[in-house]
């Protein structure tokens, strides 16, 4: 057992303000060297003190992203040459001309060859997300970061042993966008109503795709609901406002592609989602609260024909189009942990896991399924088997 005398205080240092962004992400002392610190030499990434990674005018770290490839030293920069040939013209050009950021190159890149195919197996929505959701990038600079964090998170994903450089990436990218996007979302118009459209989908898969960890529900954490969902949830309002500029403007492909695969006529109701109003109707006491959670059972119903009864496969939009739909008030009920609420959240991890074939989705459904069931007493353990045993969840014994 230890005593207070064998406690060894932490040794002081001078702390410092002025070290690079790279330090400071990776929560290190820096030395600040110049024109590269020491850390940053050794490990084999820009730093930010280097000519190559600051930008004309501005020191921040949201302007630049270091390429996760490149080991850039002061010697081993990546200007680029307005003139091909030697000269003081030349260099003079040279010198007055902006550095190409290299890991902004890589990633796009990257989206436009690997990332833009993940998100649908149709052929016309793939082709949608590698042509025109760049183009529209191009045209709102918070859509073009939040293209860019995803690729990141992407090629994080793909290689491991340089996550922790692409997630910090992401991070700086989509910090950036949402700084752009949040007073956008106060003034919606016809003009930014696709990249904002756009903005909050990417987003969507952006929270989907970081890692996964302990008292993140998806939908609410720490008695918060999560911020992610509340930007998509905005995402209805700029249907209810564009809808028509939207579906026959720079979207449309993508509404179209949608428009063939949906199911329009009317579905009977699933058997095993009234089997679950039948539960939770015996529960509930208040017509209000039964209401509530009637009309999200309900809204559940379309995508569990679709891929139990007529086995469809599910898109996105098939799956989180529920998360638009639900009242508020059901999500105060989640962010408070409500019994009855988070167990019809376990019959929606049956539709995420569906969409599992995504690499920002893997694991999401036994994750979330697996903390509502520590959450649940155990009788209300019992009402979410049905989701236990279709996701192949093993709870803990």
């Amino acid at each position: 057992m230890r005593t207070s005398t064998s406690v060894r205080g932490r040794r002081s240092h001078q702390k410092s303000r002025r070290g690079c962004q790279q330090c400071k992400l990776r929560k290190v002392k820096c030395g600040e060297e110049k024109p590269s610190c020491t850390n940053c030499t050794r490990h084999g990434v820009a730093c930010s003190f280097a000519p190559s990674v600051q930008t004309e005018g501005s020191s921040s770290h949201h302007d630049r992203s270091p390429s996760c490839n490149q080991a850039t030293t002061p010697q081993d920069n990546s200007r680029t040459m307005l003139s091909g040939s030697p000269g003081s013209d030349g260099q003079s050009q040279a010198a007055a001309a902006p550095d190409l950021a290299i890991g902004d190159l890589e990633l796009l890149h990257h989206f436009t060859t690997s990332t833009a195919y993940t998100f649908s197996r149709h052929p016309v929505l793939q082709s949608f997300w590698r042509v025109e959701v760049p183009q529209i990038g191009f045209t709102a600079p918070y859509t073009l970061r939040a293209i860019l964090a995803l690729s990141a998170l992407h090629l994080a994903n793909l290689r491991p042993d340089k996550s922790q450089c692409y997630i910090a990436q992401a991070n700086i990218h989509h910090d950036a966008a949402l700084k752009l996007a949040t007073p956008e979302m106060a003034n919606i118009t016809p003009e930014n109503s696709a990249p904002l459209f756009l903005f909050s989908a990417l987003s969507t898969f952006i929270w989907c795709a970081k890692p996964l960890k302990l008292g993140n529900f998806l939908l609410w954490e720490n008695h918060e609901i999560a911020g992610w969902l509340v930007l998509i949830r905005g995402t209805g309002t700029i249907l209810d406002f564009a809808d028509e500029t939207l579906k026959n403007g720079p979207l449309a492909s993508m509404f179209s592609a949608r428009a063939r695969n949906r199911m329009c006529e009317p579905v009977p109701p699933h058997q095993i989602l009234e089997n679950l109003r039948h539960l939770v109707m015996q529960d509930v006491p208040e017509a209000h609260m039964a209401q509530i959670y009637s009309s999200v059972i309900d809204e559940m119903n379309r995508p569990f024909i679709m891929c139990l009864d007529r086995n469809l496969r599910l898109e996105t939009s098939d799956v989180f189009i529920w998360l638009l739909r639900v009242p508020h008030e059901f999500l105060l009920l989640l962010k408070d942990y409500q019994p009855l609420a988070m167990v019809i959240v376990g019959y929606f991890c049956v539709l995420l896991h569906q969409l599992e074939w995504m690499w920002c989705m893997k694991g999401w459904s036994t994750h979330l399924l697996s903390q509502i069931y520590n959450q649940l007493s155990p009788a209300y353990r019992a009402w979410i088997r049905w989701p236990i045993e279709q996701i192949g969840f093993l709870p803990p014994r």
